[in-house]
């Protein structure tokens, strides 16, 4: 019999660093139960596929990480390997086949996790603010949506960003192209209240994994942010362009779990507009033609991507947070900055208080 190797590819903001933390937390559970987390943890998986991705640069040596899961896997043939990273649905057919090189003899299965695109949108736009984005809510939204097929999608980093890690259609037919589409599972994530083992237990019916018992104490999701907060990090970030990207992430993403995350509970969520919902819902209806019609396997519900939104309920334009959820989540980062910077109170004036702040952030970290 074949040795096997399960690949969650993904797609972004669909439960991913959930089901990476129960793997995380249960290496030795599952390993005695004949099922390898390759590397052992989810930063070694995490590093392998970034490298893979990065080969234009150094071809050979961004291979060696790969290569070293697949060798691990090899080394223990009566196991089923599972490497899970969501990076994977950005793979292009020259990443596909970097990846596919050193799995001869291996039989492959893809799991593919996807979630109703009402919830997403907001999702991703917070993932692109916390990574430079300046788009607000609005304008986010607007571009996502935009039909205008004769730009480039990168001459607009918001739908671009968008469009590849939510382009189902897309990633499907580039996995397809080197895995039979009966290999390929989709697993829908389940509601905000369904049970929280429900996604574990159809992941691991999507991937035939043994049904180790595994605990959820030790689990985590991404520490989300508020509607306020996540403007704040917008507003923010146009006074921070300069930065370079690891600093800023080695510095922000601590700060918005330590500081911001905690403040969730007293902030609002973005609300769809109309055209948005409605946009949502049509790429649904995609997902459903997906499912239903490519021979994939599925696990899950339907329901759980909903095509029929009642968009006339919506507004034609969403609103902006409330000014008190910006003054508080820039209050908050002021009185954390202000014992490494020695700062006064901030100004009542919005856009002084932003500047001020990221003059903090600018003068706590030696970024210019």
């Amino acid at each position: 019999m074949a040795q096997r190797l399960v690949l969650h590819i993904g797609a972004m903001k669909t439960g991913t660093s959930f089901l990476q933390s129960v793997f995380n937390a249960h290496v030795e559970a599952l390993e005695e139960d004949g099922v390898r987390f390759l590397g052992g943890r989810f930063g070694a998986q995490s590093r392998a596929v970034r490298d893979v991705l990065d080969l234009p640069r150094r071809p050979k040596r961004n291979r060696r990480k790969w290569g070293a899961l697949v060798k691990e896997l090899r080394q223990h043939p009566e196991q089923t390997g599972v490497v899970s990273m969501e990076f994977l649905s950005f793979a292009a057919p020259r990443h596909l086949e970097a990846l596919f090189e050193p799995l001869q003899g291996i039989e492959v299965e893809v799991v593919l996790t996807v979630r109703d695109l009402h919830r997403v949108v907001p999702a991703q736009w917070q993932t692109y603010t916390r990574n430079f984005g300046t788009d607000s809510w609005s304008d986010y939204q607007a571009h996502i949506r935009a039909k205008r097929r004769w730009r480039p999608l990168t001459q607009n980093r918001a739908r671009h960003t968008f469009e590849r890690a939510q382009n189902f259609e897309r990633i499907l037919g580039r996995w397809s192209s080197v895995v039979p589409a009966d290999r390929i599972t989709l697993v829908t994530v389940p509601g905000p209240d369904a049970p929280r083992d429900l996604l574990w237990r159809r992941f691991v019916a999507a991937a035939g994994l043994p049904e180790t018992r595994v605990s959820f104490e030790e689990t985590r999701d991404n520490a989300s942010v508020g509607y306020g907060s996540c403007e704040v990090l917008r507003l923010l970030n146009e006074h921070l362009d300069d930065v370079r990207p690891r600093a800023y992430r080695s510095v922000m993403r601590p700060l918005i779990n330590e500081v911001l995350a905690p403040l969730r509970a007293q902030e609002s969520k973005p609300q769809l507009d109309r055209r948005t919902a409605e946009f949502a819902s049509a790429r649904n209806a995609q997902l459903h033609s997906l499912i239903t019609e490519r021979g994939h396997r599925f696990v899950g519900e339907l329901a759980e991507l909903p095509v029929e939104a009642d968009a006339g309920a919506l507004p034609r334009v969403s609103p902006p947070p409330a000014e008190a959820e910006i003054e508080r989540a820039l209050r908050a980062l002021g009185d954390h900055l202000a014992p490494e910077t020695g700062a006064s109170p901030l100004p009542q004036e919005r856009t002084a208080a932003v500047a001020e702040v990221a003059g903090r952030l600018r003068r706590a970290h030696g970024w210019g």
